[in-house]
């Protein structure tokens, strides 16, 4: 097991002495189910073991595990947490009080779970890069996870994060995921021929890198458009990111009144407006630049509407989504 002593879990949360790892141990397999195999598969039986010389890559390797092992520890201690405070038996659950000790208030684990949620994410993220930029040292999860966003414009953090600043979160963009291929089955696919489009995500370089560029600010900007009032985000003044709140207290909830539903309208017609200029930006350059782009006989699917801005075509506004 990639956790297997308290001293291996203190290297990573701040425990007593006394703690009992036993009674920790089943949280280990839930942080995974719950949180690490959506995003990295088996990478766990992968890293149980620390790496050694003479593997040539045991550096990169042990540095994953480390992260791994940090993401696992905080992951299971957040569930554990509340079941830590009860006794269960076979006459049922209760809570043991002594003259000693008093238990936590309801607001300090809270506090103390929304601390061990970040730190777990924060080191997902530096694994998820980790993984990412060293494909060949993890090939199971590069064949599992990594090819996976190419097949979208938008494929990767650096690029959304390029346009619309998301803390360079890797899990923030794949949580992102459904929406950036909604949004370019909505607008991408309606405006280009299917073999254009699969052409551009290709290595292209000219005048099909331009266009390429100002369709994924288009993306990006009609994808902010699109999760901003569904409650699974935060949006500010800093950029966005995921709400990992509603995994404390359960909520989903969307923005319907007072100044924050304000700003956040304002926000959606502001990045709709962006997206349908990228849009005519690019759609500027292909008829600019027809021989260029050879890969069908009608590159463009239909005209642009009468007036100002881009008009998208036989889809439902951002607004109505």
């Amino acid at each position: 097991m990639i956790l297997e002593t308290t001293e291996d879990l203190k290297k990573y949360v701040s425990l007593a002495q006394s703690f009992v790892f036993t009674d920790f141990e089943p949280y280990i397999t839930k942080a995974v189910n719950a949180f690490t195999k959506k995003y990295l598969g088996n990478l766990h039986v992968f890293l149980k073991d620390e790496f050694a010389t003479p593997d040539i890559h045991f550096e990169i390797k042990n540095e994953a595990r480390e992260h791994l092992r940090n993401v696992i520890a905080n992951f299971g201690y957040f569930i554990y947490l509340p079941f830590s405070a009860v006794m269960a038996d076979s006459s049922g659950i209760s809570v043991v009080n002594s003259d000693q000790r008093k238990s936590a208030e309801w607001w300090q684990i809270k506090d103390i779970r929304r601390e061990l949620l970040r730190s777990g994410h924060e080191a997902m993220d530096y694994l998820l890069e980790i993984l990412e930029k060293n494909p060949t040292v993890f090939p199971d999860w590069t064949t599992e996870f990594g090819t996976i966003n190419k097949k979208l414009l938008v494929h990767n953090t650096a690029t959304f994060n390029e346009w619309y600043h998301i803390f360079n979160s890797r899990q923030t963009f794949l949580a992102l995921q459904p929406s950036i291929r909604q949004v370019e089955d909505q607008y991408i696919r309606t405006m280009l021929c299917p073999e254009l489009v699969e052409h551009l995500k290709t290595g292209v370089s000219g005048v099909s890198l331009e266009v390429k560029t100002e369709l994924q600010k288009a993306i990006v900007a009609f994808t902010v458009a699109k999760v901003a009032n569904v409650g699974l985000f935060l949006l500010d003044e800093n950029g966005l990111r995921v709400n990992f709140e509603t995994l404390i207290d359960g909520r989903k909830e969307s923005v319907t009144y007072g100044k924050t539903a304000d700003q956040t309208s304002k926000l959606v017609e502001e990045q709709c407006n962006n997206g349908s200029q990228y849009l005519a930006v690019a759609r500027d350059l292909i008829e600019a630049n027809l021989t260029s782009f050879t890969q069908c006989d009608s590159p463009l699917k239909k005209s642009i509407s009468s007036g100002s801005g881009y008009t998208p075509y036989d889809t439902p506004g951002i607004l109505s989504l």
